[in-house]
């Protein structure tokens, strides 16, 4: 796993409170198919990729195809959709050939040879395997599997067009290797013909499973999961996501009955929100295609666009059905602090939208939590790009302004987006927090800019070590109107 670059550039997320108390955000979709291999990221461009992959029946296409819609007239959709195993039980490990697609019948049985393959740490030589009698594919996987004896099992997958070798045991034990031998380059069964690896595995703990997957990949924000995950798995990944400093977003998906019972403690939302105070979690209410909605609003998120900042409330999402038809279960659902697509209708007005977009922990809304997530990861590239920029920064006037310009680009982008607003009221707590942090009153040049990036003079501790100045950033959010309620009145 590379060196985080947290280790010398800390950027760290905070919202001052209005009461005065103190990328591209492609999704990531935990699987429990048996097509992901373990402690691999495979990323989908379309759901055609993902239907080649996972089959046109299976879970993983139906969600794709959600999740690559985006949300009604978004001017971008996502780029990407990454997969990642998130096995509940323990797994066996496998090997999976090489598409055999383009092997015809004939050519197959024309195939004989030896195959060596290490299984649960032991070597294991078949005898001479000769395909010429086999009427099929699955035949012919028939006869490898007793050329190498019964320490596996050989099955041909008919979506993936593969041989798929697993061994006989489950768990963490159960290993596998490449095949060598004289057949195995026929076969498809190494590395150089494509052939994949799964390693078995007891059941996913949460740390670990996520620990893995970062250092396989970190081109994602919010995730989910295309199966429906059980409470106890639902609390250990909102605890590892609630402790990631807002940089990536669970969305749970519940479609239990309580969660539609106002003010029910027993709901999903209720344990996380209130009991153990998760943060960075979207419950959603429905089933894992809502949830590949939600990922599809947060990728579609235009941040090259001027004024391309939007709410999920009142996002539409194409061939999602609404899961809440009636008023008393939306006033329900949102005071347990669940988010859901309802259909909506009065005077002859009939519409379908999201509702409420919140998420859990001090940021409150999704896009506000999705621009965050934006705004430092992009802080901290700019930090990297300008301290390879061949130059130094002494600590004086002169640094300061280097590294202030080196956040210059991303801090007028975010107020282009709508990130970042100018003429923001403050309120007097807000005001007071603000000029106490900095020693002067600043509100003036943060309600012009929308921002305002403090830089203060090190001591000579931190000169000597050459650590960071005292910095903090403020950016006012400005939100975004919700609810409209308009007395209409005559006048005779």
């Amino acid at each position: 796993m590379p060196i985080p670059l947290s280790k010398d550039i800390s950027i760290i997320p905070g919202v001052l409170s209005a009461g005065g108390t103190a990328l591209y955000l492609n999704g990531l979709a935990l699987t429990d198919s048996e097509y992901a291999p373990v402690g691999a990221v495979t990323a989908f461009t379309s759901p055609d990729d993902v239907l080649s992959y996972f089959g046109s029946t299976s879970n993983e296409y139906a969600f794709a195809s959600i999740y690559f819609n985006g949300y009604v007239n978004s001017t971008k959709k996502p780029g990407a959709l990454l997969f990642a195993r998130y096995n509940v039980t323990d797994v066996s490990a496998f090997l999976r050939s090489g598409s055999m697609k383009s092997v015809t019948l004939d050519q197959l049985k024309l195939m004989s040879g030896v195959l060596t393959i290490t299984v649960d740490g032991t070597v294991k030589t078949s005898t001479n395997i000769d395909l010429s009698t086999a009427t099929s594919f699955a035949m012919a996987a028939d006869l490898i599997e007793t050329a190498i004896g019964n320490t596996v099992e050989v099955t041909f997958d008919t979506t993936q067009k593969a041989f798929v070798i697993t061994s006989a045991t489950a768990g963490a034990d159960s290993t596998i290797s490449y095949a060598s031998g004289t057949i195995a380059t026929s076969l498809k069964l190494t590395s150089a013909q494509g052939a994949v690896i799964s390693q078995g595995s007891d059941p996913a703990v949460a740390a670990d499973a996520f620990k893995q997957i970062k250092s396989k990949s970190q081109n994602w924000a919010l995730f989910t999961t295309t199966f429906e995950a059980d409470e106890a798995t639902h609390l250990a990944i909102s605890s590892w996501v609630s402790a990631q400093n807002y940089r990536y977003g669970y969305v749970p998906h519940d479609n239990s009955v309580t969660a539609t019972v106002s003010g029910s403690t027993d709901c999903l939302a209720y344990k996380i929100i209130a009991i153990n105070n998760y943060a960075s979690v979207i419950p959603v209410y429905g089933d894992h295609l809502d949830a590949a909605a939600v990922l599809g609003y947060s990728a579609s998120l235009d941040f090259d666009r001027r004024e391309g900042r939007v709410t999920l409330k009142y996002r539409e999402t194409d061939g999602l059905a609404a899961k809440v038809e009636d008023g008393d279960v939306y006033d329900a659902l949102i005071a347990n602090g669940y988010n859901f697509y309802g259909d909506y209708g009065e005077n002859n007005i009939s519409d379908n939208y999201w509702a409420d977009g919140t998420v859990s922990g001090s940021f409150k809304w999704v896009d506000s939590f999705c621009f965050e997530i934006w705004l430092n990861a992009n802080l901290l590239g700019d930090a990297i790009e300008t301290m390879k920029s061949n130059q130094s920064f002494p600590y004086n006037a002169r640094g300061k302004a280097i590294i202030e310009a080196g956040f210059a680009e991303t801090f007028a982008q975010g107020v282009a987006y709508g990130g970042i607003r100018a003429g923001v009221t403050l309120s007097s707590s807000q005001i007071t927090q603000i000029n106490n942090a900095v020693g002067t009153d600043i509100s003036a040049s943060l309600n012009a800019k929308g921002y305002y990036l403090y830089i203060g003079d090190a001591t000579p501790t931190v000169r000597a070590e050459r650590g960071s100045p005292p910095m903090q950033l403020w950016y006012c959010d400005g939100g975004s109107v919700q609810k409209i309620s308009l007395p209409s009145t005559m006048v005779q």
